[in-house]
C-alpha cells in the first residue's frame, strides 16, 4: 500500500500538473477535433523531403510522428534541434517550425533560415513570434491553446502533425486511430489517477534513489523512450538514461560490466511492441538476462490497443503518470524548471 496521499499531492502540486494529466485525453479529443478540417496553401507535388524543427516539449510531437511513419512514409523525414538546419533543405523541402510558445529561438532561427531558402513552411505554435511570422510572411500556421507547459501539451502538439501527415497521404491510419487513441487514454487515465493501487505508481516507488535505464526498439519506440527520459528529468527532477536495440547490444551491454560501484542503484525499464522484429525481442530477453542482479529492478511494459498510435501513448501515458508520482515520492513540485528558466535568463544577459 502506497504511503502517497492526496494530501501530499495538494502540498507538493502547485502547478496542478496532476490536473493536466487527468485531462490528457480531453485535450486529445479537442485537437482532433480542432483539426478535423485542415487545409494548408502548400503545394504537395514540390515535397521531396520533410525537415521538423523544435527543442524539448515542443519537439517530442516531431519525433513521434517521424517514427509512427517510419514502415510506410515514402519521404525523407528528419528532426532537428538547433540553431542550424541542413544544408540540403530547400524548395522541395517541407519545413515544420514546433514551438509551443512562438519564441524559442532555436525554432525561430532555423525556420527564418528555411524560409530564406525557399522550404515551404508550416508553423506548429500557440502564438508568439513564429506565429508572427508566419502571418507577416504568408506561410501556413496551426495554431493550438496554450497556457501550460509544453510536455503537458503533447496532444495539441502532436495531433495537427498527424493531420499534415495525413493531408500528405504518409500514413496508413487515419480518424479511427485518432479516436481509439482518444478513448484509450480516456480509460487508461482513469485507473492510473488512483493512489490507492495503479502502475504508475507502482512503477515510481521501484524507482525511487535510482537512476532509471530505458531500452526500447530503436523505430516506433525510439521517441516514446526519449518521452519516458525527458518527463522523468523535467517532472521528477531526476536524471534519466536510455538506449535503443540493437544498437546498444554493440557497444552498452559491454559497459555494464564495471558498476560495481552503482549495484542497487540502477533501475531498468523495458518497452515492447507487438511489432518489434524477432531478434529485437529476442535480444531484449537476453539483455534483461544478462543484467538481472546488477540492477534493483527490471519493469517490462508492453503497449496496449489496436492501432500503431494507440499503443505509442499507451506508454506514453504510463509514463507521465510516473513521472508525476516519482515527483511526489521524491517532494519535489513537478511543474517548476528552475534551471531551465535561469538558463534563458543568463543567456539574455549576453
Amino acid at each position: 500500500m502506497s504511503k502517497l496521499t492526496k494530501s501530499t499531492i495538494n502540498s507538493l502540486d502547485s502547478g496542478n500538473m496532476e490536473k493536466l494529466l487527468k485531462q490528457f485525453s480531453r485535450q486529445w479529443k479537442d485537437a482532433v477535433k480542432r483539426t478535423e478540417s485542415l487545409s494548408l496553401n502548400i503545394n504537395v507535388d514540390r515535397i521531396k523531403n520533410i525537415c521538423m524543427v523544435g527543442m524539448g516539449g515542443s519537439a517530442i510531437g516531431a519525433d513521434l510522428i517521424r517514427a509512427y511513419s517510419y514502415d510506410f512514409c515514402p519521404l525523407p523525414v528528419q528532426v532537428f534541434r538547433h540553431y542550424n538546419i541542413p544544408e540540403w533543405v530547400g524548395k522541395n523541402t517541407l519545413f515544420v517550425g514546433c514551438s509551443f510558445s512562438g519564441t524559442t529561438e532555436e525554432t525561430l532561427s532555423a525556420v527564418s533560415k528555411a524560409r530564406k531558402r525557399g522550404a515551404q513552411l508550416i508553423a506548429v505554435t500557440s502564438g508568439g513570434e513564429l506565429l508572427v511570422q508566419a502571418s507577416k510572411n504568408d506561410f501556413d500556421y496551426i495554431k493550438f491553446p496554450g497556457g501550460m507547459p509544453p510536455r503537458a501539451a503533447l496532444a495539441s502538439s502532436f495531433v495537427p502533425l498527424f493531420r499534415i501527415f495525413e493531408y500528405l497521404g504518409l500514413i496508413d491510419e487515419g480518424a479511427e486511430a485518432l479516436e481509439e487513441t482518444g478513448e484509450f487514454l480516456q480509460q487508461q487515465g482513469q485507473l492510473l489517477e488512483d493512489t490507492e493501487d495503479n502502475e504508475a505508481l507502482a512503477l515510481a516507488e521501484d524507482l525511487v534513489d535510482t537512476l532509471p535505464i530505458i531500452y526500447s526498439d530503436a523505430t516506433i519506440m525510439e521517441p516514446v523512450n526519449l518521452r519516458w527520459r525527458t518527463q522523468m528529468e523535467e517532472n521528477a527532477k531526476t536524471l534519466a538514461y536510455g538506449n535503443t536495440l540493437p544498437e546498444m547490444n554493440h557497444n552498452e551491454i559491454v559497459g555494464w560490466d564495471q558498476i560495481a560501484h552503482l549495484t542497487g542503484r540502477l533501475s531498468v525499464v523495458i518497452l515492447r511492441d507487438k511489432d518489434d522484429v524477432p531478434p529485437v525481442k529476442q535480444r531484449m530477453q537476453i539483455v534483461e538476462e544478462l543484467i538481472a542482479d546488477q540492477v534493483s529492478s527490471i519493469n517490462v511494459f508492453n503497449t496496449r490497443g489496436n492501432s500503431r498510435l494507440t499503443r505509442m501513448f499507451s506508454l506514453i501515458q504510463l509514463a507521465d503518470w510516473t513521472s508525476f508520482y516519482l515527483a511526489m515520492l521524491n517532494g519535489v513540485d513537478p511543474t517548476p524548471i528552475a534551471k531551465i528558466d535561469l538558463l534563458k535568463r543568463r543567456l539574455s544577459e549576453l
